[in-house]
């Protein structure tokens, strides 16, 4: 599979659907590593007052892990896994993007202990980070 990926291939990577979707790109994929971008769009539902909201890029920067997992398993042969949100900590903001912006998000697995992996991850606006947390995402075991 060829990297970059967007459109109905990137949707089936993934388990989050329309509208809930806040990638629109996986960019890059490199060892513990996952770039992805997001053109923020006007009547998303993460959108207020045209600004992508805070949980919005929460919610972004736990995409581009499921990303990462849904891609390697797909290499791997194994079905798309399904994860969870387990803890998010020293989440910080700078600014929120604006309707028409294009963020990249950057995520790196730092740990991972069975299902559970450990993330950092840092959102982007022309080059400016405007966002980043650790998190905790749960892979639902089969």
């Amino acid at each position: 599979m060829k990297l970059p990926i967007s459109g109905a291939v990137l949707w089936d990577l993934i388990p989050q659907k329309n509208p809930f979707v806040l990638i629109s790109t996986i960019e890059e994929i490199e060892g513990n590593k996952c770039t992805t971008t997001f053109l923020v769009e006007e009547n998303h539902v993460m959108v207020n007052n045209n600004t992508l909201t805070e949980g919005g890029l929460i919610e972004n920067i736990a995409q581009t892990c499921a990303a990462k997992a849904g891609y390697e398993s797909v290499l791997e042969g194994k079905p798309i896994p399904l994860g969870f949100i387990g803890d998010v900590r020293n989440f910080a903001c700078k600014s929120l993007p604006k309707t028409g912006s294009i963020i990249s998000t950057i995520i790196e697995v730092e740990h991972k202990v069975f299902n559970t992996f450990i993330i950092s991850g840092v959102v982007y606006e022309n080059g400016n980070e405007i966002a980043c947390c650790k998190m905790k995402v749960f892979e639902e075991e089969k």
